[in-house]
């Protein structure tokens, strides 16, 4: 892999001042309640009616972006945490009940992801829960999911096992760790043979459930093309560790897949995420992974906030629900 470089992406900044007043209005917003008593559908709810307190500015730019990714896919947002602001400790799990700054924290998270689409989350991953925690967890040090920190966390797309992936993730940090880097390689700056990339438009690959979910009973593997879409903007679905030819006696496709993932660790490029910064990707256009860090698991490890979307109102209605099975 080559040296890490900086993530080249369209990018915006709030100043302090914007900074302050956008938290001291979302204070005024929830007031005294407590937003973990909140539905999820309430939680949206609320969460939409902080957009009206971001800055203009920042709303055009999100909207560009979303619209045209002119930049390309993957946004960076900057400065959204006050300096001010005193964190708590480092969530200590996934799941974990957010209290206090880090309520507010969250729903600042969703204000900005609800004007993608429509949040949400499977009721297997990570309790359902809309605004998730990645941060290290004992004894997750060397898993393939957001609970590592010692191992590498490889190139993945969000939940490539379903069908009803997300359209964006967007990540929030609320604490760095220099070390953990986060990695993205878009599929539309990778460079294949003609022939590997007619192989991956193909249907010949499955893909194992992700090992975050915690799921009852077998899952039928969904039968895959990796690459779909016009060559000029392709979709992806990916996964270093859980993707695979149908046929294990496919050599044509493993090869395919082989050079896909030489390809993807030459284009990667990295940021590591500092306190306020919001990093929001195409789900479906970019994969992503993270460098490694060592945790200290005392409070003070990295912390990001995760909220994932589903930009199609029709197919959100479908579902009939904002936690989906």
């Amino acid at each position: 892999m080559r040296p890490l470089t900086k993530l080249p992406t369209s990018e915006a900044s709030l100043r302090q001042d914007e900074a302050e007043e956008v938290w001291a209005a979302i204070g005024r917003l929830v007031g005294d309640q407590d937003l973990e008593s909140l539905t999820p559908d309430e939680y949206v709810d609320l969460a939409l009616a902080t957009t009206s307190l971001l800055p203009a500015e920042l709303r055009r730019r999100i909207i560009e972006y979303r619209r045209y990714a002119p930049g390309g896919d993957v946004l960076l947002l900057r400065g959204l945490l006050p300096d001010s602001v005193e964190l708590p400790a480092t969530a200590g799990s996934p799941a974990q009940l957010h209290s206090g700054p880090a309520q507010r924290a969250a729903l600042l998270l969703a204000g900005v992801m609800v004007l993608f689409g429509e949040p949400f989350n499977y009721s297997s991953l990570y309790a359902g829960r809309l605004v998730q925690n990645l941060v290290p967890v004992p004894s997750m040090e060397f898993t393939q999911t957001s609970q590592s920190s010692i191992g590498m966390l490889d190139w993945h797309c969000e939940d490539s096992f379903r069908d009803d992936r997300c359209d964006y993730a967007g990540l929030l940090c609320l604490r760095g760790d220099p070390s953990g880097a986060s990695m993205y390689a878009q599929a539309k700056d990778v460079r294949l043979s003609a022939e590997a990339t007619a192989t991956l438009r193909e249907p010949r690959y499955h893909v194992r459930p992700d090992p975050a979910h915690v799921l009852s009973g077998d899952v039928q593997l969904r039968r895959i093309a990796i690459l779909s879409g016009p060559e000029s903007s392709p979709e992806i679905s990916y996964d270093t560790h859980h993707l695979a030819p149908i046929d294990d006696d496919d050599i044509e496709a493993a090869d395919a897949l082989r050079a896909l993932g030489v390809c993807l660790n030459e284009v990667a490029v990295s940021h590591v995420m500092e306190r306020g910064d919001l990093l929001i990707f195409d789900n479906k256009r970019v994969v992503h992974a993270r460098t490694p860090f060592a945790a200290r698991f005392d409070g003070t490890d990295r912390w990001l906030m995760r909220v994932m979307v589903c930009g199609s109102a029709l197919t959100f209605r479908r579902w009939g629900q904002r936690v989906p099975d």
